[in-house]
């Protein structure tokens, strides 16, 4: 099989992924991108969020606000900064990322244990390599040799 075909087989696994999980939580990836972040973080703010992650503050809103409709997520006010605006995920919330999660571990032991003990440590030593390695910003710019 040759690299582009492994590559696309691959999307279409984690593609099947993304699409079962957002059939089981109801919930966009880019959503559950946000909402993991914020069950991780405890509390965080849309600042914290838009610095670390580079995401535009309105895109942010769109994806807060939606969460927030589906009461995963509440909105509180500090008593330092009445201004600032902390995000904490609901037991609702909580509830979601932790079946999310299990889903997740599901899946990668499914995924790696396809293979004997030693092909898949060897698996994952080669894939950390490539990921210690790529630039993802080059990947679709042409190599000039």
């Amino acid at each position: 099989m040759d690299e582009n075909t492994i590559i696309h087989k691959l999307l279409d696994v984690f593609e099947y992924k993304s699409e079962y999980q957002r059939k089981t939580s109801a919930i966009q990836p880019q959503d559950m991108y946000i909402l993991e972040r914020i069950y991780c973080s405890k509390k965080t703010t849309i600042k914290k969020l838009t610095q670390q992650y580079g995401i535009p503050p309105s895109t942010l809103t769109g994806i807060i606000d939606r969460l927030e409709n589906k009461e995963l997520i509440e909105r509180l006010r500090t008593n330092i900064d009445r201004r600032a605006i902390e995000l904490i995920a609901t037991p609702k919330g909580k509830t979601i990322v932790e079946k999310h999660i299990k889903e997740d571990i599901l899946f990668s032991n499914h995924f790696f244990n396809t293979l004997e003990p030693e092909k898949k440590e060897k698996l994952k030593e080669l894939l950390e390599e490539v990921l210690d390695n790529i630039h993802i910003d080059s990947l679709f710019t042409l190599n000039k040799k």
